[in-house]
């Protein structure tokens, strides 16, 4: 392994509790409250994008964003988690108190695709960490119907075509991240054997990173890599160590890229998800190319953080800091520190 990416690496990972409490104090500038806010269904719901900022330059409004409250939620937990100091709990309460308030305007009762299902696989992701670093028992039933919803979905899925909001190697990956820490056997179970007969026993599980579709109209959303969502679906699911470091060596490592890649939308986030599968390939494989491309792409995203505020536009044409793209980011940088894999 070259020393010089083993130091590189030290010193990232020295950065991670400087780099959760800038962006949770971003995540704080976009979160609905006094005093813009201080009662009614809104109350405590984040933003996409900093209130006081675009109000002042009259540019955007306030926007509700179920899943940007999630993913704050997220955030704000693993800061918490790290540093011990819990001066963001009351955010994170406030957050989950309007998802809790919104639920049902929010979660499809059928189950389909769509955001429904992305916002229950959100609720997994985020509502577990909460759980473990605030309290255990408040939300359970929100997290048992997330994952039941995904796990009745996911159980009888042919395709894996889906992508963005559809795809359902992420729902996989936070639903087994979450069976794991909650004790689901029946969703490990459907998770597993996704997993398994998807990637596991597939001839080409994976394809060149840099061939991946990509958006090019106008509007839309292209956040997720879908290698990136197909290695992390594996790596969560799979009980099978040596198993999983075979096919992310021998199938993963030869489709990464060797820098970060150009998009035509949300080239930041897209980068930062595929870095969070880069940085959980290395911790578990310890292959310094995984660790190599990794390290490239955040460095990218540190450059493009002109602010130093650990909170990135969703691309160079669209300049406003996200808080979205902040949870990516953050997603990311926290993927390659191996006490954390269980929470990315």
């Amino acid at each position: 392994m070259d020393t010089g990416l083993l130091k590189e690496l030290r010193e990232h990972r020295r950065g991670l509790k400087n780099h959760l409490e800038k962006a949770s104090e971003f995540l704080i500038k976009c979160q609905i409250t006094a005093p813009y806010v201080t009662r009614g269904t809104l109350r405590g719901c984040v933003c996409p994008w900093e209130i006081g900022e675009s109000a002042d330059e009259g540019v955007f409004p306030i926007v509700e964003d179920f899943h940007d409250t999630l993913e704050a939620v997220w955030v704000w937990s693993l800061h918490a988690k790290v540093t011990g100091n819990m001066s963001f709990k009351s955010s994170a309460d406030r957050a989950c108190e309007y998802v809790i308030g919104n639920w049902d305007r929010f979660i499809d009762k059928e189950g389909r695709a769509g955001k429904s299902l992305y916002d229950c696989s959100h609720v997994l992701l985020s509502g577990t960490l909460f759980a473990s670093v605030f309290d255990g028992t408040k939300h359970w039933a929100q997290l048992v119907e997330a994952g039941n919803r995904l796990a009745k979905y996911l159980r009888t899925l042919e395709s894996t075509e889906g992508r963005e909001y559809n795809d359902p190697f992420w729902m996989v990956h936070c639903l087994g991240l979450a069976a794991a820490k909650l004790r689901q056997k029946q969703w490990r179970t459907i998770a597993q054997t996704f997993a398994k007969d998807k990637v596991m026993d597939a001839d080409n599980p994976f394809t060149r990173v840099e061939e991946e579709p990509a958006h090019v109209g106008p509007g839309g959303h292209d956040f997720f890599s879908k290698n990136a969502n197909v290695a992390l679906a594996l790596i969560s699911c799979s009980e099978e160590a040596k198993e999983i470091r075979k096919i992310l060596t021998t199938k993963f490592l030869p489709c990464i890229p060797a820098n970060f890649v150009k998009r035509h939308a949300d080239e930041n986030a897209w980068n930062a998800h595929l870095a969070a599968a880069l940085g959980r390939s290395y911790v578990l494989t310890r292959r310094g190319e995984f660790l190599r491309c990794y390290l490239k792409i955040m460095n990218e995203l540190a450059k493009r953080d002109h602010s130093a505020s650990a909170a990135l536009p969703r691309s160079p044409s669209f300049g406003r800091r996200e808080s979205w793209v902040t949870f990516f980011y953050t997603h990311a940088y926290a993927s390659a520190t191996k006490s954390l894999t269980d929470w990315t």
